[in-house]
């Protein structure tokens, strides 16, 4: 089963035709039943669909097993004869349908058979891989996908709310410890980070360019090396701001404090497992903190907070949640919202 899961992603049928044509006088008694189909029932008996693939294998499989033990080859070359089958019956019906879009259909298929068999990637070449990791993707973006339809107004509260602390600087900048950041307090310090952001040129108001991106990158790195005397500098913000030419739109600013938050949440909702149990005002406060702080940094310095929101103990959070380095105001907001 795996030879023809393998063999339908990753080998073309057409670049076969040749070797097939050789081999199709061999094969043609095997295959007669097939051959004589009229077009509408081979695509009957050859659906590319999960289920059909298995049953289509299987019943070819136990119907000769004699000579499939003596050449497990031939069962491949037959279905090849059934792909080079379809193809030719294409010039001559307009509803037919492209080889190409039938061999695409049944990688897809048995992408998803491929998965039930094993974790693994199909084979090694690139294509089977990348089957692989969508599946993987798919998994990760339809868990983000139900985060964000749950706890939507909670991150539009919090993105309205946070501006009033970090505003939302549309260029680049360096917080109070050199660390590079954009708009709503995102840390891009790492070029990792840094490139996957949508920058846009000033100058040019186009997408901003990996050239760009890097000189960018380096002119901050430079100004850094420069310039840091001690741990911490009182540059504002707008200080920074033709440090480079990049910035990025509103959409762009949004979406970025969007994926923090759902990075986040499911660290916070593992570290406080009664979270969803907290009221909207309580939820917020824990949410800033860990945005703020890093959800790293909050587990580690905040046990004793965390372990008053477990119990949903509320004089236990005001008497932990102070945070070092944030202004006045953002620490008595935190402490407005814990009292509700």
């Amino acid at each position: 089963m795996s030879n023809l899961i393998r063999y339908i992603i990753q080998e073309d049928p057409e670049k076969q035709m040749k070797k097939n044509e050789l081999d199709y006088a061999k094969y043609s008694t095997s295959w007669a039943p097939i051959q004589k189909q009229s077009q509408e029932d081979k695509y009957k008996g050859y659906k590319f669909s999960s289920k059909n693939l298995l049953e289509n294998s299987f019943n070819y499989l136990t119907s000769n097993k004699s000579s499939q033990s003596k050449d497990e080859g031939s069962f491949m070359s037959g279905i090849s004869n059934i792909f080079n089958n379809i193809k030719s019956d294409t010039k001559s019906s307009s509803n037919a349908t492209l080889p190409q879009s039938v061999a695409k259909t049944a990688a897809e298929e048995s992408s998803k058979i491929g998965t039930v068999l094993s974790p693994k990637s199909i084979g090694n070449d690139a294509a089977s891989y990348k089957i692989a990791q969508n599946n993987k993707g798919n998994t990760a973006n339809n868990t983000k996908e139900m985060m964000l339809n749950k706890y939507q107004k909670l991150i539009d509260k919090h993105f309205d709310e946070v501006y009033k602390s970090e505003g939302n600087p549309n260029y680049i900048y360096l917080d109070p410890k050199y660390i590079k950041t954009i708009g709503r307090g995102e840390n891009i310090n790492s070029f990792d980070a840094f490139d996957k952001i949508n920058f846009k040129n000033k100058k040019s108001r186009s997408i901003a360019t990996e050239q760009e991106k890097i000189d960018a990158f380096n002119n901050f790195e430079n100004w850094i090396k420069e310039n840091k005397k001690t741990d911490k500098h009182n540059y504002k913000a707008s200080y920074f701001e033709n440090l480079s030419d990049l910035y990025i739109e509103p959409d762009e600013e949004k979406r970025l404090h969007t994926e923090h938050v759902l990075n986040d949440m499911p660290v916070i909702k593992n570290i406080i497992k009664n979270y969803d149990e907290l009221s909207f005002e309580k939820q917020l406060a824990i949410l800033d903190m860990a945005y703020n702080l890093g959800t790293t940094k909050f587990n580690d310095k905040f046990q004793n907070f965390i372990k008053a929101a477990n119990a949903n103990s509320e004089a236990g959070m005001l008497a932990e949640y102070h945070r070092k380095g944030i202004s006045e105001e953002r620490n008595k907001w935190t402490a407005d919202l814990l009292k509700k």
